[in-house]
Protein backbone atom coordinates (compact mmCIF):
# COMPACT_ATOMS: atom_id res chain seq x y z
CA UNK A 1 0.00 0.00 0.00
CA UNK A 2 1.54 3.13 -0.86
CA UNK A 3 2.12 6.19 1.56
CA UNK A 4 -1.04 8.20 0.07
CA UNK A 5 -3.57 5.05 0.22
CA UNK A 6 -2.47 4.69 3.83
CA UNK A 7 -3.26 8.65 4.41
CA UNK A 8 -6.46 8.05 2.93
CA UNK A 9 -7.03 5.04 5.28
CA UNK A 10 -6.43 6.90 8.02
CA UNK A 11 -8.16 10.03 7.31
CA UNK A 12 -11.65 7.97 6.80
CA UNK A 13 -11.07 6.16 10.37
CA UNK A 14 -10.65 9.98 11.57
CA UNK A 15 -13.70 11.39 9.82
CA UNK A 16 -16.16 12.02 11.97
CA UNK A 17 -19.35 9.88 11.47
CA UNK A 18 -22.33 12.36 13.45
CA UNK A 19 -24.02 13.66 11.00
CA UNK A 20 -24.89 17.51 10.57
CA UNK A 21 -26.57 19.34 12.69
CA UNK A 22 -30.22 21.10 12.07
CA UNK A 23 -30.83 24.15 12.87
CA UNK A 24 -32.88 25.23 15.97
CA UNK A 25 -36.05 27.06 16.21
CA UNK A 26 -36.66 29.91 18.38
CA UNK A 27 -39.85 31.31 18.85
CA UNK A 28 -39.82 35.25 19.45
CA UNK A 29 -43.35 36.36 20.56
CA UNK A 30 -43.85 39.86 20.54
CA UNK A 31 -46.37 40.94 23.42
CA UNK A 32 -48.09 44.42 23.21
CA UNK A 33 -47.13 45.91 27.23
CA UNK A 34 -49.01 48.95 26.12
CA UNK A 35 -52.42 46.50 26.64
CA UNK A 36 -51.92 46.23 30.43
CA UNK A 37 -51.98 50.07 30.40
CA UNK A 38 -54.93 50.12 28.76
CA UNK A 39 -56.53 48.13 31.80
CA UNK A 40 -55.41 49.90 34.49
CA UNK A 41 -56.13 53.37 32.51
CA UNK A 42 -59.98 51.85 32.00
CA UNK A 43 -60.19 51.13 35.37
CA UNK A 44 -59.00 54.39 36.47
CA UNK A 45 -61.47 55.86 34.78
CA UNK A 46 -64.57 53.99 35.69
CA UNK A 47 -63.83 54.71 39.25
CA UNK A 48 -63.75 58.60 38.55
CA UNK A 49 -67.39 58.19 36.49
CA UNK A 50 -69.00 56.40 39.10
CA UNK A 51 -68.20 59.06 41.63
CA UNK A 52 -69.69 61.88 39.41
CA UNK A 53 -72.46 60.04 38.76
CA UNK A 54 -72.86 59.60 42.41
CA UNK A 55 -72.37 63.29 43.15
CA UNK A 56 -75.27 64.04 40.86
CA UNK A 57 -77.93 61.51 41.49
CA UNK A 58 -77.50 62.19 45.17
CA UNK A 59 -81.43 62.41 46.86
CA UNK A 60 -82.08 65.71 48.77
CA UNK A 61 -83.02 65.13 52.41
CA UNK A 62 -86.72 64.73 53.16
CA UNK A 63 -88.55 67.49 54.91
CA UNK A 64 -89.78 66.66 58.20
CA UNK A 65 -93.23 68.15 59.44
CA UNK A 66 -94.06 69.21 62.69
CA UNK A 67 -98.06 69.97 64.19
CA UNK A 68 -98.19 73.16 65.06
CA UNK A 69 -101.99 73.83 65.28
CA UNK A 70 -105.39 71.85 64.81
CA UNK A 71 -104.89 73.10 60.84
CA UNK A 72 -101.82 74.38 60.41
CA UNK A 73 -98.00 72.53 59.55
CA UNK A 74 -94.47 74.18 59.27
CA UNK A 75 -92.08 72.53 57.15
CA UNK A 76 -88.96 72.53 58.99
CA UNK A 77 -85.41 70.80 58.15
CA UNK A 78 -84.23 67.66 59.66
CA UNK A 79 -81.40 69.52 61.61
CA UNK A 80 -84.25 71.21 63.45
CA UNK A 81 -86.58 68.87 64.10
CA UNK A 82 -86.67 68.27 67.99
CA UNK A 83 -85.55 64.30 68.77
CA UNK A 84 -87.29 62.98 72.00
CA UNK A 85 -85.65 61.53 74.82
CA UNK A 86 -84.50 58.18 74.50
CA UNK A 87 -86.46 57.85 70.95
CA UNK A 88 -84.35 56.06 67.98
CA UNK A 89 -83.09 57.97 65.31
CA UNK A 90 -85.14 57.92 61.95
CA UNK A 91 -83.40 55.21 59.47
CA UNK A 92 -81.56 57.66 56.44
CA UNK A 93 -83.06 56.98 52.83
CA UNK A 94 -81.64 54.33 50.96
CA UNK A 95 -78.90 55.85 48.33
CA UNK A 96 -80.61 55.65 44.87
CA UNK A 97 -77.97 53.54 42.85
CA UNK A 98 -76.24 55.34 40.23
CA UNK A 99 -77.08 53.94 36.89
CA UNK A 100 -74.64 52.06 34.64
CA UNK A 101 -72.55 54.37 32.56
CA UNK A 102 -71.55 53.41 28.76
CA UNK A 103 -68.93 53.92 26.91
CA UNK A 104 -69.55 56.92 25.40
CA UNK A 105 -70.54 58.84 28.56
CA UNK A 106 -67.55 57.55 30.02
CA UNK A 107 -65.55 59.94 27.21
CA UNK A 108 -67.38 62.75 28.11
CA UNK A 109 -67.00 65.46 30.10
CA UNK A 110 -69.91 66.87 32.42
CA UNK A 111 -70.70 70.28 33.54
CA UNK A 112 -70.94 70.92 37.28
CA UNK A 113 -72.28 74.00 38.48
CA UNK A 114 -70.83 75.57 41.50
CA UNK A 115 -72.40 75.60 44.51
CA UNK A 116 -74.60 78.28 45.60
CA UNK A 117 -73.94 80.93 48.04
CA UNK A 118 -75.61 80.97 51.08
CA UNK A 119 -79.24 82.26 51.20
CA UNK A 120 -79.46 82.55 47.57
CA UNK A 121 -81.84 79.79 45.65
CA UNK A 122 -80.41 77.18 43.44
CA UNK A 123 -80.97 78.16 40.27
CA UNK A 124 -79.58 76.17 36.87
CA UNK A 125 -76.29 75.80 35.89
CA UNK A 126 -75.05 78.38 33.40
CA UNK A 127 -74.23 77.73 30.14
CA UNK A 128 -70.59 78.92 30.82
CA UNK A 129 -70.26 76.67 33.49
CA UNK A 130 -66.98 74.71 34.27
CA UNK A 131 -66.66 71.70 33.42
CA UNK A 132 -64.90 68.93 34.32
CA UNK A 133 -64.13 65.02 34.18
CA UNK A 134 -67.15 62.69 35.97
CA UNK A 135 -65.37 60.80 39.21
CA UNK A 136 -66.05 57.29 38.48
CA UNK A 137 -67.15 54.91 41.21
CA UNK A 138 -64.48 52.58 42.72
CA UNK A 139 -65.15 49.62 40.67
CA UNK A 140 -66.51 46.31 42.27
CA UNK A 141 -65.17 43.12 42.59
CA UNK A 142 -67.04 41.79 39.51
CA UNK A 143 -64.66 41.71 36.23
CA UNK A 144 -64.76 44.48 33.92
CA UNK A 145 -67.86 44.11 30.95
CA UNK A 146 -66.48 45.81 28.62
CA UNK A 147 -62.71 46.46 26.97
CA UNK A 148 -61.77 50.25 26.63
CA UNK A 149 -59.08 50.51 24.57
CA UNK A 150 -57.69 53.14 22.00
CA UNK A 151 -56.97 50.33 19.54
CA UNK A 152 -59.69 48.42 18.69
CA UNK A 153 -58.51 46.98 15.60
CA UNK A 154 -54.10 46.04 17.29
CA UNK A 155 -53.29 42.71 15.50
CA UNK A 156 -52.57 39.54 17.60
CA UNK A 157 -49.18 39.25 18.72
CA UNK A 158 -47.11 37.85 15.71
CA UNK A 159 -45.05 34.88 16.34
CA UNK A 160 -41.72 34.59 14.26
CA UNK A 161 -39.41 31.66 14.21
CA UNK A 162 -35.51 32.10 13.81
CA UNK A 163 -33.06 29.95 12.40
CA UNK A 164 -29.68 29.94 12.95
CA UNK A 165 -27.40 29.46 9.87
CA UNK A 166 -24.42 27.08 9.85
CA UNK A 167 -20.90 28.27 10.30
CA UNK A 168 -18.27 28.13 7.34
CA UNK A 169 -16.68 25.84 9.42
CA UNK A 170 -19.76 23.60 9.92
CA UNK A 171 -20.34 23.52 6.02
CA UNK A 172 -16.59 22.76 5.37
CA UNK A 173 -17.10 19.72 7.78
CA UNK A 174 -20.47 18.56 6.47
CA UNK A 175 -18.71 18.91 2.40
CA UNK A 176 -15.36 17.25 3.95
CA UNK A 177 -18.04 14.39 5.16
CA UNK A 178 -19.59 13.75 1.62
CA UNK A 179 -16.38 13.80 0.18
CA UNK A 180 -14.96 11.12 1.94
CA UNK A 181 -17.90 8.98 1.21
CA UNK A 182 -17.64 9.62 -2.50
CA UNK A 183 -13.94 8.45 -2.25
CA UNK A 184 -15.24 5.17 -0.02
CA UNK A 185 -17.38 4.50 -3.05
CA UNK A 186 -14.29 5.18 -5.77
CA UNK A 187 -15.53 8.45 -6.88
CA UNK A 188 -12.34 10.31 -6.42
CA UNK A 189 -13.18 12.81 -9.24
CA UNK A 190 -16.67 13.87 -7.32
CA UNK A 191 -14.56 14.22 -4.29
CA UNK A 192 -12.44 16.62 -5.02
CA UNK A 193 -14.74 19.50 -6.01
CA UNK A 194 -15.98 19.02 -2.33
CA UNK A 195 -12.61 18.86 -0.61
CA UNK A 196 -11.56 21.85 -2.84
CA UNK A 197 -14.69 23.85 -1.57
CA UNK A 198 -14.33 22.52 2.16
CA UNK A 199 -10.73 24.31 1.79
CA UNK A 200 -11.80 27.68 0.40
CA UNK A 201 -14.49 27.86 3.39
CA UNK A 202 -12.22 26.57 5.96
CA UNK A 203 -8.08 27.10 5.23
CA UNK A 204 -7.08 25.47 8.70
CA UNK A 205 -9.27 22.14 7.68
CA UNK A 206 -6.51 19.74 8.22
CA UNK A 207 -8.18 16.72 7.50
CA UNK A 208 -9.65 18.03 3.71
CA UNK A 209 -6.36 19.63 2.64
CA UNK A 210 -4.51 15.78 3.46
CA UNK A 211 -7.24 14.01 1.75
CA UNK A 212 -7.43 16.13 -1.34
CA UNK A 213 -3.21 16.31 -1.48
CA UNK A 214 -3.25 12.17 -1.30
CA UNK A 215 -5.99 12.46 -4.03
CA UNK A 216 -4.26 14.50 -6.40
CA UNK A 217 -1.02 12.58 -5.98
CA UNK A 218 -2.83 9.36 -6.72
CA UNK A 219 -3.97 11.25 -9.41
CA UNK A 220 -0.17 12.12 -11.02
CA UNK A 221 -0.70 15.88 -10.25
CA UNK A 222 1.92 15.96 -7.56
CA UNK A 223 3.27 19.57 -7.77
CA UNK A 224 -0.67 20.41 -6.95
CA UNK A 225 -0.50 18.31 -3.81
CA UNK A 226 2.52 19.87 -2.77
CA UNK A 227 0.92 23.55 -3.20
CA UNK A 228 -2.33 22.52 -1.42
CA UNK A 229 0.18 20.55 1.54
CA UNK A 230 2.18 24.29 1.60
CA UNK A 231 -0.52 26.20 1.94
CA UNK A 232 -1.49 24.15 4.53
CA UNK A 233 1.66 24.80 6.14
CA UNK A 234 1.32 28.27 5.90
CA UNK A 235 -1.94 28.29 7.31
CA UNK A 236 -1.17 26.51 10.32
CA UNK A 237 2.06 25.74 10.88
CA UNK A 238 2.52 23.53 13.94
CA UNK A 239 0.70 21.20 12.26
CA UNK A 240 3.55 18.35 11.71
CA UNK A 241 0.90 16.54 9.40
CA UNK A 242 0.94 18.73 6.34
CA UNK A 243 5.35 18.46 7.51
CA UNK A 244 5.14 14.67 7.07
CA UNK A 245 2.43 14.67 4.06
CA UNK A 246 4.93 17.38 2.05
CA UNK A 247 7.90 15.33 3.01
CA UNK A 248 6.72 11.74 1.66
CA UNK A 249 5.81 13.57 -1.50
CA UNK A 250 9.41 15.26 -1.99
CA UNK A 251 10.86 11.93 -1.07
CA UNK A 252 9.07 10.14 -3.53
CA UNK A 253 10.42 12.30 -6.55
CA UNK A 254 14.08 12.11 -5.49
CA UNK A 255 14.52 15.06 -3.21
CA UNK A 256 16.01 14.00 0.18
CA UNK A 257 17.31 16.76 1.06
CA UNK A 258 14.10 18.88 0.60
CA UNK A 259 12.36 15.66 3.30
CA UNK A 260 14.44 16.10 5.56
CA UNK A 261 14.54 19.67 6.14
CA UNK A 262 10.58 19.92 5.84
CA UNK A 263 10.47 17.42 8.74
CA UNK A 264 13.23 18.52 11.12
CA UNK A 265 11.25 21.80 10.42
CA UNK A 266 7.96 20.16 12.20
CA UNK A 267 9.39 18.61 15.23
CA UNK A 268 8.06 20.82 17.42
CA UNK A 269 4.58 20.47 16.16
CA UNK A 270 1.29 18.70 16.74
CA UNK A 271 1.01 15.44 15.09
CA UNK A 272 4.53 14.18 15.93
CA UNK A 273 4.22 10.57 16.51
CA UNK A 274 6.28 7.67 16.01
CA UNK A 275 5.75 7.20 12.35
CA UNK A 276 6.81 10.51 12.17
CA UNK A 277 10.50 9.77 13.77
CA UNK A 278 11.05 6.99 11.66
CA UNK A 279 9.89 8.45 7.69
CA UNK A 280 12.48 11.01 8.99
CA UNK A 281 14.62 8.29 10.21
CA UNK A 282 14.25 6.44 6.52
CA UNK A 283 15.37 9.81 4.72
CA UNK A 284 18.17 10.37 7.12
CA UNK A 285 19.58 6.98 6.01
CA UNK A 286 18.93 7.54 2.06
CA UNK A 287 21.43 10.52 3.35
CA UNK A 288 23.80 8.37 4.88
CA UNK A 289 22.85 10.31 7.97
CA UNK A 290 23.58 7.50 10.16
CA UNK A 291 24.04 8.62 13.59
CA UNK A 292 21.43 10.84 13.41
CA UNK A 293 19.15 8.07 11.88
CA UNK A 294 19.39 5.31 14.74
CA UNK A 295 18.54 8.03 16.88
CA UNK A 296 15.44 8.56 14.90
CA UNK A 297 14.52 4.97 15.05
CA UNK A 298 15.23 4.91 19.05
CA UNK A 299 12.79 7.75 19.64
CA UNK A 300 10.17 5.56 17.15
CA UNK A 301 10.86 1.96 18.75
CA UNK A 302 9.56 3.60 21.81
CA UNK A 303 6.18 4.30 21.46
CA UNK A 304 6.19 0.97 18.95
CA UNK A 305 8.99 -1.58 19.96
CA UNK A 306 7.29 -4.42 17.47
CA UNK A 307 7.73 -2.68 14.02
CA UNK A 308 10.04 -5.06 12.45
CA UNK A 309 10.99 -2.60 9.74
CA UNK A 310 12.23 0.23 11.67
CA UNK A 311 14.72 -2.96 14.18
CA UNK A 312 15.92 -3.54 10.65
CA UNK A 313 16.79 0.56 9.90
CA UNK A 314 18.29 1.01 13.28
CA UNK A 315 20.71 -2.93 12.79
CA UNK A 316 21.66 -0.68 9.01
CA UNK A 317 22.14 2.29 10.80
CA UNK A 318 23.97 1.16 13.23
CA UNK A 319 26.21 -1.51 10.99
CA UNK A 320 27.06 1.80 9.25
CA UNK A 321 28.41 3.18 12.28
CA UNK A 322 30.34 0.37 12.61
CA UNK A 323 28.62 -0.79 15.89
CA UNK A 324 28.20 -4.53 15.05
CA UNK A 325 26.87 -6.19 18.38
CA UNK A 326 24.66 -3.36 18.47
CA UNK A 327 23.55 -3.80 14.54
CA UNK A 328 22.87 -7.88 15.40
CA UNK A 329 21.06 -7.32 18.19
CA UNK A 330 18.47 -5.00 16.29
CA UNK A 331 18.44 -7.47 13.36
CA UNK A 332 17.52 -10.20 15.92
CA UNK A 333 14.52 -8.18 17.46
CA UNK A 334 13.51 -7.43 13.56
CA UNK A 335 12.86 -11.34 13.13
CA UNK A 336 11.30 -11.67 16.47
CA UNK A 337 8.63 -8.96 15.74
CA UNK A 338 7.00 -10.99 12.84
CA UNK A 339 5.86 -8.51 10.28
CA UNK A 340 8.83 -8.37 7.37
CA UNK A 341 8.07 -9.20 3.71
CA UNK A 342 10.23 -12.08 2.92
CA UNK A 343 12.68 -10.28 0.86
CA UNK A 344 13.96 -8.58 4.20
CA UNK A 345 13.51 -11.33 5.98
CA UNK A 346 16.19 -13.63 3.88
CA UNK A 347 18.45 -10.35 4.14
CA UNK A 348 17.76 -9.86 8.05
CA UNK A 349 19.04 -13.31 7.95
CA UNK A 350 21.59 -12.70 5.90
CA UNK A 351 23.54 -10.26 8.31
CA UNK A 352 23.17 -12.08 11.09
CA UNK A 353 25.40 -14.93 9.10
CA UNK A 354 27.76 -12.94 8.52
Amino acid sequence: MSIINQTLRELDARAPDAAFPGASLRPVVAIPNRERGLWAAAGVLLALVGVGVWAMWKPAAPESKIPTGPMQRVAVSPAARPVASGAPPAAAPAPVPAPPVTAAAAKQPVAVAAPPAAGQPVTDAPANARTRPIQPAAPSGAAPTMKLSPFPDEPAPVIRKKVDQPTAEEIADERYRKAMTLVRNGMESEARPLLESAIELNPGHAAAREALAALLSEAGQNGEAEAVLRDGRAVAPDNARFALSLASLQAARGDMEGAAATLRSGIGGRGVDAGYHATLAAVLVRLKRYPEAARQYELALKQQPGQGTWWMGLGMSREAQGKADDARAAYRRALAAGDLPDALVNFVRAKLVE
